[in-house]
Parts: C-alpha cells; structure tokens; sequence
C-alpha cells in the first residue's frame, strides 16, 4: 500500500501581511495544495492522509466545495482528513452536515476513531479537533483497531496546548505507521515508522528551510521518505562583518548568497560584527530587487574606547567605560561596553 501524507497546508493563510510578496505567497498556498494534489494523481498512490490543518481557519461549506471539487479528480486515491487545531470543527460547523462526493473521510471531532478500508486492508484512526486547544491526551494508551490489517494512525499536535502525545508512546504503540501534523518543520521520529510531515509551504518567517511531504510505502517492508515540494523557502542570511568593510561590499557579499540560496526565497539577513565608525549600512537596493523580511544588526561600532574615556572623564560616557574598560578580554563585555557607548551617544546624555 502506497501513500503520501501532507499536514499544516494552512490553505487561506495569507503570509507575512503588509509585505510586497503576501498575496503572491497566498496564492502560492492554494498552488502548491492543487500540485500536490496532481502528484498524488500522477504518483497512483492508494492514500492521500493529511494530518491536521488543512485550512487556516474553520472551513466554511465554500471551502468544503473546493475541496471536494479538487479531491474529485482523484481517480485513485482514497483521501482521510483530521481537523487540526487551526481549522478545528466547532459547534455548527459545515463539516457535521458536508457530504463529500469525492472519495474523502473526515475523521469525526472529539474522539478517537477510525475508518476500515476493506479494499486496501487498511484501518486509520485518528482524532478531529473540537476546538482550538485540546490539552488532554487523547492517544493515551491507543492501539491499532484492526489486528492482520494495516493500521495508520493520524495525529495533529505533541504539545501541551495540542495534545501532549508521549512520541515514544505513539512509536511502540503497534502501528505501522504514525502521520503526524502540527510541526512544521519535516521530522522522521522513527525510521519508517513515525514522522511529521512539515508543512507544504512555510507559513511564516519562523519556517526556515525546506518544506514538502513524505511519500510511503507500507508492505513486506516498511519505507517513508520525505521530499520536498515548496515554491520557495524562508532563509536567515548570516554576515560577518569588520572595519574594513563598505556598504557596496555588504550589498554584493549578500547579493552573492541571495543568488546562490535562491533568488525567490525570503530572506532574515542578519549583519554581526564591527563596523567602522563612518559607515551607515543601507541596504534598500537590496531590498527593492529581492524579498527581504528583515534586517537584524548585531553590529557596534569600532569606537577608539581609550580616547572617548580621556574625553569623558567623570560623566555618564566616562564611568560606563570605566565599567568595563579592564574586562575587553571578554567577548561579551567587549560588546557590551560597545554597545552601552554607541546607545549613550545615540541618546545625547553624558
């Protein structure tokens, strides 16, 4: 039995709002579900599971619709959905009356449950989200419901807010295999047996690094793999820099990485070291031609600490000096002492 198991798509999520790309990284969500979604078709897999938070909100009976819609032109595989806590199945939901004409099982809310798959031999249980936080453990102590079948168990959560499962639990509890959701970032917690599939694309700026799906195959053997599948990555792009340096040599040393890592990622630069004390860092032509979530600037100014002190002896700028001024062998006070100088002449009290 073949399969591929997707969570957190968080399809409707609208990233990084206020950011010129948010929109396009909309759409890009709603795209890279419809490509999956092709894949599965191309791929002839039996199962389509998807652990948790498929929507970014409560789906509403428009959502649903699409949903069905698009799971429609599966012409093979079986689709078992669990609600997650994003788009958790409250009271009155769409979802207690939907009727799927798609080959698709929604998993109820508030208990675990299960469904059989005659043709496939294979049981799924599972357990929908009532509500947004679920902080009892509902797996404590499950096991597989269909002995001589093959059991899948899907699971949103693992923290305390989201039911705090026991992982290692989970790994002995039988199953032959455990599809987990919630953590974005891709986990193999057991080899071929128990992982977290990661979202489809990052959601957000916290979302570093590759993002996709595992791809199954439950048989005489076992074997899970995952792959990646995001339209592109969020980055944090890291510089060293020291008094030698100007602003062109920052832009073209980050210009450098940004094309080597990809010019259609996000990216968090984050500038540390010593600059000199003429040189303002201006990275806006790096911002206009790529997608630059923030700058962070770790960085002090290479001050001449003994003739600010002669200069400021016996005020503010003199005594903070006086603070540090034998322990510049330490790194951390070496950065302090930089650091409280630069904010103390920024402020204008001495």
């Amino acid at each position: 039995m073949r399969f591929i198991h997707i969570a957190d798509v968080h399809y409707g999520a609208i990233p990084d709002r206020g950011k010129p790309w948010s929109e396009t990284r909309a759409l890009e969500i709603k795209e890279t579900f419809k490509d999956m979604l092709q894949l599965v078709e191309r791929s002839r897999v039996d199962l389509l599971l998807i652990a948790g938070d498929l929507f970014h909100a409560p789906a509403t009976d428009q959502d649903l619709m699409e949903l069905d819609y698009l799971l429609g032109k599966l012409t093979k595989a079986r689709t078992v959905i669990i609600a997650g806590n994003h788009d958790y199945i409250g009271e009155g939901s769409p979802l207690e009356r939907f009727r799927f004409r798609s080959k698709t099982i929604y998993l109820p809310k508030g208990k675990v449950s299960n469904v059989y798959l005659k043709d496939l031999n294979t049981c799924i249980t599972g357990y929908s989200y009532p509500t947004y936080e679920v902080k009892e453990n509902v797996f404590l102590g499950v096991t597989p419901a269909k002995p001589g079948a093959i059991n899948i168990l899907l699971a949103h959560g693992g923290d305390e807010k989201h039911i705090p499962f026991n992982k290692a639990e989970l790994k002995n509890a039988g199953f032959d295999y455990v599809a987990l959701g919630h953590i974005h970032k891709p986990d193999i917690l057991a080899d071929n047996l128990m992982a977290y599939s990661g979202a489809l694309e990052p959601i957000d700026h916290n979302d570093i690094g590759k993002r996709g799906y595992i791809f199954g195959e439950i048989g005489t053997t076992n074997k899970i793999v995952f792959k990646q599948f995001n339209k592109r990555s969020y980055y944090n792009l890291g510089l060293e820099i020291n008094t030698d340096c100007t602003n062109e040599m920052i832009i073209d040393t980050l210009t450098a990485g940004i094309e080597k890592l990809g010019k259609d990622n996000i990216y968090r630069v984050l500038l540390r070291g010593r600059k000199s004390n003429s040189l303002k860092i201006d990275l806006r032509s790096l911002e206009k031609h790529y997608s630059i979530y923030e700058v962070v600037e770790n960085v002090y100014r290479d001050y001449d600490i003994e003739q600010l002190l002669i200069e400021n002896k016996g005020n503010l700028i003199g005594r903070y000096i006086e603070t540090y001024i034998d322990k510049t062998d330490d790194e951390k006070c070496k950065k302090a002492l930089h650091y409280g100088v630069e904010a103390i002449l920024a402020s204008g009290n001495r």
